[in-house]
């Protein structure tokens, strides 16, 4: 062992002890007057705590204390030191490596004698951190929502402070993190027949939330209906698979369903998983025709009327009647092939009224002409599905007296494809 001396002032004169002679190796270093604030605190190093000082530190000067500072050096240096005692095992192999762990700065984080943190943190773990994430730290403080996360617990809830074989030191894949505590999600997501395909690509969660804060509610990246345009707002010709162009559908248009004006798609579709095509909230007939059940369109009724469709004969609950024959019931409420709201309105946007699309509506490779035109009380299309026809809500149009009437259009000529 090396002679550590201990320097004894009495009046008169100086001695010098050789501590190991005397057996006072941690007496001596943490009670002479020197070291008397180590091995204090809540939390001690086992080196400190079992006075194995020279497990960690050597003496160069037998006639300590010198006026060099120079007396000890350490037995290693860096990570190596730690390592002496400390396994370096998995918590330092993971692909991805904190800077501190990865350069052997132990000490930037730890203190090597005693803490009142646990881990023998300099401080507690969110705001050791935030001491080198210190531009983060700026913009958290200003952000108006902060993830519950981080107000109520600590930065380990998700990374891991040495590495990680998960990007940004995470402890596990990003999505199972979020489900260890959004259960709720978690049911939703995993019970859906139908499931966000943004949840399966690059950083998941991530593709519209942020992870840490944010300037808009539920930590979204961006406000509103922006986070999902984001991707269902522009042509990707380099996808398979083209996301549609919502935002090309609704720029400009002179009518937007009021949920779309309001920048509220999450009205209409749920935004991880539905069990329901389109992840709409609600059943509704995706075909063209479909047959008629009473409970395929509660989606729809969620906002519109129920009696607009069901009430047969109808006065005020829907405007597109003739006299009190509900033209909607006669469309829809038909057992073998009703025509479906799609039929004849635009879901999201149109630049003719009640969303009815002047271009005609998807059937298959053609766009079937509507031609739709109000009048005061009533209106009338030429589509191509059936001859032309008109309807008024005070004084009922008998539109079987019009089949043979030369000056009415011929709907044949009406019914050519238009082109896509």
């Amino acid at each position: 062992m090396n002679q550590i001396k201990l320097l004894i002032t009495i009046p008169c004169f100086t001695v010098f002890i050789t501590m190991a002679q005397a057996g006072l190796l941690q007496a001596a270093c943490l009670t002479t007057g020197c070291h008397t604030d180590m091995g204090q605190k809540q939390f001690i190093h086992a080196p400190v705590s079992e006075g194995q000082c020279e497990s960690c530190h050597e003496q160069k000067n037998e006639n300590h204390p010198g006026t060099t500072g120079n007396d000890f050096t350490l037995t290693a240096s860096g990570k190596s030191l730690c390592f002496e005692c400390h396994d370096e095992g998995e918590d330092f192999a993971g692909q991805h490596k904190h800077g501190p762990s990865a350069s052997g700065a132990c000490t930037t984080c730890h203190d090597p004698h005693d803490s009142e943190q646990g881990a023998l943190l300099h401080k507690p773990a969110q705001e050791l951190c935030l001491d080198c994430h210190a531009d983060f730290a700026q913009s958290m403080r200003e952000a108006q929502f902060v993830h519950s996360a981080i107000r109520q617990l600590d930065c380990g809830s998700c990374h891991l402070p040495h590495s990680s074989d998960q990007p940004k030191m995470l402890k596990g894949k990003s999505i199972d993190l979020c489900f260890d505590c959004h259960d709720g999600i978690k049911s939703q997501f995993d019970s859906s027949l139908n499931k966000h395909k943004a949840l399966y690509i690059e950083e998941r969660c991530g593709n519209c939330h942020f992870a840490h804060f944010s300037t808009f509610p539920a930590l979204l990246t961006r406000e509103g209906e922006d986070v999902c345009l984001f991707c269902h707002g522009e042509d990707n010709s380099s996808r398979s698979e083209s996301l549609r162009n919502i935002r090309k559908e609704i720029t400009g248009k002179k009518v937007v369903h009021a949920p779309v004006a309001d920048g509220e798609c999450y009205d209409c579709h749920s935004p991880h998983g539905d069990s329901y095509a389109m992840l709409l909230k609600g059943k509704y007939p995706q075909s063209f025709y479909a047959p008629y059940r009473p409970d395929d369109y509660d989606f729809c009724f969620q906002c519109h009327e129920k009696d607009l469709l069901v009430m047969q004969p109808v006065k005020d609950q829907t405007s597109f009647r003739n006299g009190e024959d509900n033209l909607h019931y006669k469309h829809v409420a038909i057992k073998q092939k009703g025509r479906t709201c799609k039929s004849c309105h635009s879901v999201h946007a149109s630049d003719g009224e009640k969303l009815i699309n002047p271009k005609g509506i998807p059937f298959g490779n053609w766009n079937i002409p509507i031609r739709f035109e109000a009048t005061e009380s009533g209106g009338g299309c030429v589509p191509g599905c059936h001859r032309p026809m008109d309807y008024d809500r005070k004084e009922p149009v008998d539109n079987s007296k019009t089949t043979g009437d030369p000056e009415q259009k011929s709907w044949i000529n009406y019914s050519a494809p238009q082109g896509k």
